[in-house]
């Protein structure tokens, strides 16, 4: 089993969550939400806002679980805020 962990850059915590088969084909940015992590987005995931990038200019609407883990393996999320 995996883990994605998000890292706030500013109060230097984290959150850990693990990660299940059933989670790789889940949108990230949906997926974030969902486990409460606040992640802005005023298009909804539609892709054209931007507002959704974290580290190396990704797009959380645009990415799987999956793919994200592919780019990034060790399963960091850097967010200004948490």
């Amino acid at each position: 089993m995996q883990i994605i962990e998000i890292v706030g850059k500013a109060s230097k915590t984290s959150q850990i969550f693990r990660i299940g088969p059933k989670d790789y084909n889940e949108n990230l940015l949906s997926w974030l939400r969902f486990k409460g992590i606040t992640i802005a987005s005023s298009c909804d995931g539609k892709g054209i806002c931007r507002k959704c990038v974290i580290q190396n200019n990704w797009a959380t609407c645009e990415l799987t679980i999956k793919t994200f883990l592919e780019v990034s393996p060790d399963g960091k999320i850097y967010v200004e805020y948490l």
